[in-house]
């Protein structure tokens, strides 16, 4: 067995990425409330929305307060539109829960979950000099989201995280998050940290209704293949959380992108109309192929919150500083 002195991670030393970091982080920080509506974002709602889905009078009933929340200074995932989508589904199977259970708890159990706050690590990284994304499958043992793919990153905690602005609170949980999923041997890292926040953007809601701040990370040691023996030493991850953690690079996963049906954007209606027998209109969402290897099951595929929060990623941020410009879905890179 290869002692760990030979397995110390050397800083990654690559141009490509030290140059790209920078751009990035100004990417991240140079959106305004404005950005949501404009142009940068066509494309991904002209994809997820389609034309015979009557949204405008559905997302008339979000006010705009209660869209506020979401719409911080910073490069947004969602549309105003499909934010408004997402917060109507919400608040269907909020009342639809209720009505099915008649139980007088419903709204404040569910209304709780708006008070609870998440982040998630999009761990940008470079494997032996190709610039990729980290990710993990989840075990299949969790209650919920059992054996999906994600990002690292799960709820922020007041007592581990501390207090103040929005910033240094989620970039805490999402740090701590990864360290606990992944569980990686800080023995190997001779000089730095491992990862280096370049920015975040605004949160997305899950479909529970809690918030959701994507926080960006640059991986700061270039990295062994996710198949080898020598990257599982370094990321032994924690059996109770993920059973796999692995990297795909930034080309195959625009290369790989493709669409399925998703419930977030679809047209809602209410229980009554539901038991009537009608019918809901099918929105198509992202989802991104993942290349084969010995430890993939069948099914595995980024799909949900985690393809909603890469997609714009790809296409407004790496896209344009790996790429050159803003690439679309099945692109040749």
């Amino acid at each position: 067995q290869q002692s760990t002195s030979r397995l110390v991670l050397q800083p990654s030393t690559s141009l490509l990425l030290q140059n790209a970091a920078p751009r990035i982080a100004s990417i991240l920080s140079s959106f305004t409330n404005d950005d949501t509506t404009s142009s940068r974002h066509e494309g991904t709602e002209q994809l997820l929305v389609e034309d015979d889905v009557p949204t405008s009078s559905l997302a008339a009933k979000v006010k705009e307060e209660e869209l506020k929340q979401w719409q911080t200074p910073h490069l947004p995932i969602l549309t105003d539109l499909q934010l408004k989508m997402s917060l109507i589904e919400i608040e269907r199977r909020r009342k639809l829960k209720q009505q099915t259970t008649q139980s007088t708890n419903s709204i404040s159990t569910t209304s709780s979950y708006k008070n609870q706050e998440a982040a998630i690590l999009i761990p940008l990284c470079t494997v032996q000099g190709t610039p990729s994304i980290l990710f993990t499958r989840r075990s299949a043992t969790l209650s919920n989201h059992a054996s999906q793919i994600s990002f690292p990153g799960g709820y922020y905690d007041s007592s581990l995280d501390g207090f103040g602005d929005d910033g240094d609170r989620l970039v805490n949980t999402a740090l701590r998050e990864t360290q606990e999923e992944l569980c990686y041997n800080t023995d190997l890292l001779p000089t730095s940290s491992l990862i280096t926040i370049l920015g975040r953007t605004q949160p997305v809601p899950s479909m529970q209704g809690k918030k959701v701040t994507p926080i960006i990370g640059m991986c700061n040691y270039d990295l062994p293949q996710h198949s080898t023996a020598e990257f599982e030493m370094i990321f032994p991850g924690n059996p109770d959380e993920v059973d796999w953690i692995f990297t795909i690079p930034i080309r195959e996963l625009m290369e790989g992108e493709t669409s399925e049906p998703l419930e977030r954007w679809s047209t809602s209606y209410s229980h009554d109309e539901e038991k009537s027998g009608k019918k809901r209109n099918v929105v198509m969402g992202p989802a991104f192929h993942i290349p084969e290897c010995s430890k993939k099951s069948e099914g595995d595929k980024i799909w949900g919150l985690t393809a909603i929060v890469l997609r714009p990623l790809l296409r407004k941020v790496f896209g344009p500083v790996f790429c050159g410009e803003g690439v679309g879905g099945n692109a040749k890179l």
